[in-house]
Formats: structure tokens, C-alpha cells, sequence
């Protein structure tokens, strides 16, 4: 057994929700007392995290603007017989930048770093080590990813995303946040490109489906052709990203307190948008509540704060999902989205930030419904948020 070392704060995995915490801690000068543990050799994994910049405050501007790799002024979506050009800037992090940038600033602060080291054991004061290393803390944070949402999935979002050099200028200047004018295979299907250069593109193959099965080869074929019909080539393949997100339908947020008393956040905590998957701005503002907090107990009164104030969203959100897998059919799905985006810029903007307005709300269930609604599961899905 290794020896017991004592913090105020020890952070179980660097990505996200991890890595932003103790970045706040350090930024507000409590570093010193921080541990951060990740099983990888940097931090940050092999994600991509992006972001509208209406989804942030000033304050987790403040947070998260250094860490950013790209920027561009406006977004589009694609369905068929629909073309819709936003004027909202986007916003993305790179683990790569992610893992240098919060490394550094965390050396700075003080933070002890454990990297390629193992928890096998996370307990509400307590972290053991796979060396037997136990460390002791006022506050364990536990931020090790999407491996257990304790909400009943609706369905799941699956990608494959392939960072490619191409082998002449490509045709995007701007993100194309969905491009659902592809075949619908499994659900609501679309193409996500983020163009940070000419020749350097983040291409991903996404689906909104019933089953967590991923047929990675069969994505990165569809990838391929789909660049190839935008007129350009994949020269090298220079990163691949996956992922298989699940998708809440039912029950309350989830409140921090997973884990045998940890306090979970980022995904497992319930901190993402449960329509979209985007958990950048949530992860801020958790990290930014964690800096604040005095105690343990202050901290889970923050987060509580948090789950509080999202849940009238959250609740509203996971109706959404309901909706769309359980009373729509799988290849029809596109057209609720396509009729979101007919929607004002700025309840679009609301609803990506997690801040719609009840008028919001109606504007989006009012109406004739999008093509391909069972009636009597629609009832059923709307009885069940009554």
C-alpha cells in the first residue's frame, strides 16, 4: 500500500468536465491543494468539443476562449429542399490545444498531475490508485465520461468523425453543423464539417439511432464518399474520433452524487444538453461553481443550483427525444430537425444554450407535426410528460 497524500480537491479523469475544474481551482488561485488522475498520457483524450459562442456568459468566456483552436462567424444546416445560414459564431477545442494549454496553466497553479495513472477505487473522500497510491480529499470530483448516465436512454447518438488532409482546396469555408440531405440509415442521419483550413477538415458521419451498435467501417466509407461528391479528395486520414452517446428520454436530472458518494460531473453527472450532446457549456459552468464552492458541502449546493435551474430545459429536452425516437419513424426523424431550423435564430440560439423561453417551447410543439409522426405514440409521449 502506497502512501495517503491529502487535498482539498482530487479530480478523477482529464477531459472536459475534469480538466475545466481544475483549471478554474488553479486560475482561482487553489491550485496548490488539486490533484487531477487520468488513465492516458495527456489530457483531453481524442475529442473535439465545440460550442455556439451564444451558449457561453462572460464569465465562462473567460474559461474557456484561451483553450479555443478555432473560431468562425457564422454556421449552416442542411436538409433537403433547405438551406439555412446562421449568423452565430462557432467555437472549437481540440484535445490537442486542450491538453497543452490546461497542462500548462496547471503546472503553473500548482496542481499535482497524475497522468497513466489508473482510480480503482472512488469513494466520497478517498481515490485508490492502481500502485495502492491512496489519495484523501475534502472533495472528490468524478468525471470519467459517458460509461454510466444513469438516465433511461431514448436512443443513442453514434459518430464517426475523420480529421483528413485533403489533396487539393475543398469547397467549405464555414462549419456545416448538420448536413441531413444524405441518406437516412438507422435515424436521423447528417454530416458534421468543420473546415479549419482549405485542405484540413473534420468530417463526421452521425446518427441519431435506436441501438448503441456502431459499424465504424461502413461510417468512414460514407465519409469518403461524401467528400468526394462535394468535389474534393481525402489525401491522409490524420486523426479518427468515435463516439456512441446515450440520449435520455426519461427521468429527473441527475444529480451529483454518483460513484459511492463522489460527486459526479461532466456526462455521468448528467451535465450535457440531452437533445444535441454538447456538454461545453455546462462543463464550465460546473467548473466554474466548483471554484467557488468553499466545502463539499457548498460544492454539492452548487451543483445541485445547476441541476435545478436546467432541469424546466432538461425536462423539456428529454420530451424532445421521446418525441423523436419513440413517435417518429426512424427514417423521418430528419424532418423535425429540418423543421427546427425554419425556427427564429434566436430560439435557436436559446435552445442550444439550454435557455428557452416557454414561447420557445410552444413555437417548437405547435404546429403541425413533422412527417412521419405515429399519432398514438406521439399521445403517449406527451401523456408522459404531463
Amino acid at each position: 500500500m502506497g502512501d495517503a497524500s491529502s487535498f482539498t480537491h482530487v479530480i478523477v479523469g482529464g477531459g472536459l468536465a475534469g480538466g475545466l475544474a481544475a483549471l478554474a481551482l488553479a486560475e482561482a488561485g487553489r491550485g496548490s491543494t488539486v490533484a487531477l488522475i487520468d488513465q492516458d498520457a495527456a489530457l483531453g483524450g481524442n475529442h473535439t468539443w465545440s460550442f455556439h459562442e451564444t451558449d457561453l456568459d462572460a464569465a465562462d468566456r473567460a474559461l474557456v476562449m484561451p483553450l479555443v483552436s478555432w473560431r468562425w462567424p457564422r454556421q449552416s444546416a442542411r436538409f433537403p429542399g433547405q438551406d439555412r445560414t446562421l449568423d452565430t459564431g462557432y467555437a472549437t477545442v481540440t484535445s490537442e490545444r486542450f491538453s497543452r494549454v490546461v497542462g500548462d496553466r496547471l503546472a503553473h497553479g500548482g496542481v499535482s498531475l497524475l497522468l497513466q495513472r489508473a482510480a480503482v477505487s472512488v469513494t466520497a473522500d478517498r481515490v485508490q490508485l492502481d500502485d495502492g497510491t491512496e489519495l484523501r480529499a475534502e472533495t472528490v470530483l468524478d468525471g470519467r465520461g459517458p460509461a454510466e448516465v444513469r438516465a433511461p436512454a431514448a436512443g443513442y447518438q453514434k459518430f464517426v468523425g475523420l480529421e483528413v488532409e485533403l489533396a487539393g482546396d475543398g469547397p467549405w469555408s464555414d462549419p456545416i453543423v448538420m448536413d441531413a440531405t444524405v441518406s437516412q440509415d438507422e435515424g436521423f442521419r447528417f454530416i458534421y464539417v468543420l473546415p479549419f483550413s482549405r485542405r484540413h477538415v473534420l468530417v463526421e458521419d452521425t446518427v441519431y439511432g435506436d441501438t448503441p451498435v456502431l459499424d465504424g467501417a461502413t461510417f468512414e466509407r460514407r465519409i469518403a464518399a461524401y467528400v468526394e461528391a462535394a468535389g474534393a479528395r481525402v489525401g491522409r486520414v490524420l486523426r479518427r474520433e468515435t463516439g456512441v452517446l446515450p440520449l435520455p428520454g426519461d427521468g429527473p436530472g441527475a444529480p451529483a452524487g454518483a460513484h459511492d458518494g463522489a460527486i459526479s460531473i461532466g456526462y455521468c453527472g448528467g451535465f450535457f444538453h440531452p437533445v444535441t450532446g454538447y456538454s461545453l457549456p455546462v462543463a464550465a459552468r460546473v467548473a466554474r461553481a466548483v471554484a467557488s464552492a468553499g466545502s463539499r458541502a457548498d460544492t454539492l449546493a452548487a451543483l445541485a443550483e445547476i441541476v435545478q435551474s436546467l432541469e424546466p430545459q432538461r425536462r423539456f429536452e428529454r420530451l424532445l427525444n421521446r418525441l423523436m425516437f419513440r413517435a417518429m419513424r426512424a427514417e423521418d426523424r430528419w424532418t423535425a430537425l429540418a423543421r427546427f431550423y425554419q425556427l427564429p435564430e434566436s430560439t435557436i440560439a436559446r435552445f442550444y444554450g439550454s435557455r428557452s423561453t416557454r414561447w420557445d417551447r410552444a413555437r417548437m410543439l405547435l404546429g403541425r407535426p413533422p412527417r412521419g409522426v405515429a399519432w398514438t405514440r406521439l399521445w403517449g409521449a406527451l401523456e408522459e410528460a404531463a
